[in-house]
């Protein structure tokens, strides 16, 4: 396809898919990779802020994601969804950020990011959405409590929907190793979460 098609397309009313995208650039037509990073970027930064707080610091990780993710694209194989592939780039880039800063606090998990139709709010009750948001917050507490390796585990398949395969590719582990870190995640969650209640009645 030529440079015009091509521009044709990544400016066409229905957006192309990844892997069009991804051919074109990888073509020479270095444009096209401008629609997978607007696409991508809320993602990427939401899934970052999860582990950075500073925005800044974040902004420079989603940058450098990004960056990567051009450079590499000869070797996306089509195998893994792009955006999983954006994740595992990120995920590298967290990891080495925060070895850089082993003593500040990276991890929590902003759940009001949610639609506010999907969090369980009522205007009508305003004591009801007291108490959940109060439960919301000693969630992201128990999860930012969690040993590092079952976190990653739980924000990568049930914050970020990634399937067991594909976090176990992003983690460098086998599949059975997530569900087993899942598994005792999910364990100390409701254990912590269980606790909670008890004390809050």
């Amino acid at each position: 396809m030529n440079g015009n098609a091509w521009d044709a397309a990544c400016d066409a009313q229905d957006e192309p898919d990844d892997a069009a995208l991804i051919t074109a650039v990888l073509d020479g037509e270095t444009a096209c990779f401008s629609p997978l990073v607007i696409r991508y970027q809320t993602r990427v930064m939401r899934f970052i802020l999860k582990y950075e707080y500073n925005t800044h610091d974040a902004q420079d990780l989603a940058q450098e994601t990004f960056l990567q993710a051009f450079r590499a694209l000869p070797s996306f194989n089509h195998q893994a969804r792009f955006s999983t592939w954006l994740t595992g780039i990120a995920f590298n880039l967290i990891k080495n950020h925060i070895s850089r800063t082993p003593t500040k606090q990276h991890v929590h998990l902003d759940f009001d990011e949610q639609p506010e139709g999907e969090r369980g709010f009522s205007r009508d009750n305003p004591a009801h959405d007291y108490e959940n948001k109060q439960l919301l917050a000693a969630m992201a507490q128990a999860v930012a409590a969690l040993p590092q390796h079952m976190r990653d585990a739980i924000v990568l398949v049930a914050s970020e929907d990634l399937s067991y395969e594909e976090a176990a590719h992003t983690l460098g582990v086998p599949v059975g190793t997530v569900k087993s870190r899942l598994c005792r995640a999910r364990v100390q969650l409701a254990d912590t979460l269980s606790a909670y209640r008890v004390a809050s009645r």
